[in-house]
């Protein structure tokens, strides 16, 4: 009897322990993973690295690609290579207890490849899908697989506190700007961004209207294209700026002089991980709000 009440006493234990996987974690790509709170984690995509550090979970990431910039702290984690092409053999090298990525960031095949190495993978949806709305069932999802729901909790009503916070603003003006952005590496060549980016959901959630809406994806810059679009202003992530000498090298872009932007000099600069959507971007879509709607100074 004593031992029968020791055995039930004890799986109560391990059903109440915080190890404990409830159930298995589907990803989009219809493969789940059953773990118990992973230890060792290499996370392919810069908001998903802001998730796990924002639900305190940020020492199990093992390793990361190059994409990322947030919090400090990533800059001492392993690296594995490109954000959209990682290194299968810099991920393997680490020996992670799982692979968490967005579906942009790793292709089905490298995934099949690093499951036939005995390596969990979760694949979330594309980290530009509904917007704030897809990132919270992110949370949501990374949440559960570590067993801190009300950390991730508490994550998306912060994210929907200053989504609030932000429509207010907004509908207070009624005129939506076109804004556009502008991807670049160097004088030579730049890329718009149209819808089913991250950037869309940045410049819909900074009250703007995606002035490359004509296009999905991204495209090359060419200046009918720019002056079709009359942008009233232009977003450039901070190392495009400088890659391209500044708003004075911008303007010599193709089109840009030409646009209303370019006319008035309202070039933005924009975080350098906006093209995935993350926990951070409502305070972007708050910086992109006031810097269109300040005062021209006297």
């Amino acid at each position: 009897m004593k031992h029968s009440a020791y055995l039930l006493l004890l799986m109560s234990a391990v059903i109440a322990s915080p190890l404990a996987q409830a159930e298995p974690i589907k990803g989009v790509d219809g493969q789940s993973v059953d773990i118990a709170p992973p230890k060792r984690v290499v996370a392919v995509n810069s908001s998903l690295v802001e998730i796990l550090f924002g639900l305190g979970k940020g020492e199990t990431i093992v390793g990361t690609d190059v994409g990322g910039n947030f919090p400090p702290e990533q800059a001492k984690i392993a690296k594995v290579g490109h954000p959209y092409h990682p290194s299968l053999e810099g991920i393997i090298s680490l020996k992670p207890d799982l692979v968490l990525a967005a579906e942009e960031n790793l292709t089905p095949a490298t995934a099949g490849q690093l499951r036939s190495a005995g390596i969990p993978v979760l694949i979330l949806e594309n980290s530009s899908k509904d917007g704030i709305d897809g990132l919270e069932r992110r949370i949501d999802i990374v949440a559960r697989l570590f067993n801190v729901q009300d950390a991730g909790k508490r994550m998306i009503q912060e994210l929907d506190k200053q989504r609030s916070e932000l429509d207010k603003k907004i509908a207070a003006l009624g005129k939506k700007p076109r804004i556009l952005f502008l991807y670049a590496h160097g004088p030579g060549e730049a890329f718009v961004y149209g819808k089913d980016t991250g950037v869309h959901v940045l410049i819909e959630l900074a009250g703007g209207q995606n002035a490359a809406d004509f296009t999905t994806g991204t495209k090359t810059l060419t200046a009918e294209g720019l002056v079709l679009a009359s942008p009233d202003a232009i977003l450039m992530m901070n190392r495009g700026l400088e890659a391209v000498g500044g708003i004075d090298g911008a303007l010599k872009l193709p089109g840009v002089a030409l646009t209303p932007a370019g006319k008035n000099r309202k070039i933005i600069t924009v975080d350098d991980t906006i093209r995935w959507v993350g926990p951070r971007f409502p305070q972007f879509a708050d910086t992109i709000f006031k810097a269109i709607h300040a005062k021209p100074s006297r």
